[in-house]
């Protein structure tokens, strides 16, 4: 082959390539002017069931609590519990004696240390008998089964009247308590059903229902308390709950039934005129842009209306925008 004739061959190669890679993006209307087509993604419009819901960060808290306080003031002698240890109803969990018994007891000791003779010896062994019979041992019992939560003393330790020994909650009272905002409390009462999530544990998706919202608002944080009671839990989810985890909850305050759904990409918004669109590819592969209302949304799907609209439309999530009635499109090719 000469020179000339590759030259030929090359342009010829070039043209064919060329005019291959126009079927693909291009069309040749009746006119015979090339129409460029669109590469777009779509899904379904689909129909199905959407939950109006009022989001509420919070955190757990027991509702059964008892703090074991010191009746009066005195020394600790023995400790039978430490945190995360099992209780049942009547468990001795502190020992202790009062300052009056505990000085007594010591002032007794001393003078047998100091008897120079054995029948001060003698007297000093017995005035230390009648002190420790005058001043027993005071027992301090749980009321319910629990758990203990918090320490505050060892033994040996002096306390004060009413000091702060222990803490013991009911693990099976456990409840989330929500802050709902304040926008939000005209939607939300009491026997509405709720999601519940602890980001940091492997909790999955808890069930739960409004157990009361509180009638009083905190203005600080401008938000409502509300308590939500747990149901259905496994025994391991209920193992793994715990007091003061943060977590999020989801109020369900209305669904919709048989409700054309949209992934949230392929919703358009006007910010001019703050109306929403989304754009439609026909059967004749031209796109349709059709006014829409929104009405209910979560993280991933919008529920629309529009009478234009029918489950199953296929709806362009990927490059509507900028488009307008008519443009031809081709469906992306993963």
């Amino acid at each position: 082959m000469n020179r000339k004739n590759a030259l030929l061959f090359g342009i010829s190669l070039l043209l064919i390539l060329f005019g291959c890679k126009r079927t693909q993006q291009e069309e040749i209307d009746e006119s015979g002017t090339a129409q460029a087509r669109v590469p777009v993604k779509i899904s379904a419009l689909m129909e199905g069931t959407i939950d109006a819901t009022v989001s509420a960060v919070g955190s757990t808290d027991a509702l059964r609590k008892q703090k074991v306080l010191s009746p009066v003031a005195g020394r600790i002698l023995s400790l039978k519990v430490l945190e995360g240890s099992p209780v049942r109803t009547g468990d001795v969990v502190v020992v202790l004696m009062t300052r009056e018994g505990q000085a007594a007891v010591e002032g007794a000791q001393s003078l047998l240390r100091a008897a120079p003779t054995e029948p001060q010896k003698q007297e000093a062994r017995r005035a230390l008998a009648l002190a420790d019979s005058l001043q027993p041992e005071i027992f301090l019992r749980a009321s319910f089964d629990g758990v203990i939560a918090s320490r505050n003393v060892s033994e040996g330790e002096l306390v004060a009247e009413q000091t702060e020994l222990l803490t013991i909650i009911d693990t099976s009272t456990i409840v989330f308590i929500a802050d709902l905002p304040i926008c939000s409390i005209s939607a939300v009462h009491p026997n509405l059903p709720a999601r519940i999530r602890f980001p940091q544990l492997p909790l999955g998706e808890l069930s739960a229902v409004v157990d009361a919202v509180n009638p009083q608002a905190e203005a600080q944080s401008q938000s409502v308390k509300a308590r939500l009671r747990f149901h259905g839990l496994s025994a391991s989810q209920h193992r793994m709950l715990k007091t003061n985890l943060p977590g999020t909850a989801q109020i369900i305050t209305d669904v919709h039934h048989n409700a054309l759904l949209l992934q949230r990409s392929a919703l358009l918004h006007d910010d001019e005129s703050n109306t929403y669109s989304i754009v439609l590819m026909g059967k004749d592969s031209l796109a349709h842009v059709v006014p829409v209302t929104v009405m209910l949304q979560t993280d991933s799907v919008v529920e629309v209306q529009s009478n234009l609209l029918h489950a199953g439309d296929l709806v362009i999530t990927k490059g509507q925008y900028a488009l307008t009635d008519s443009t031809r499109v081709t469906i992306e090719q993963p």
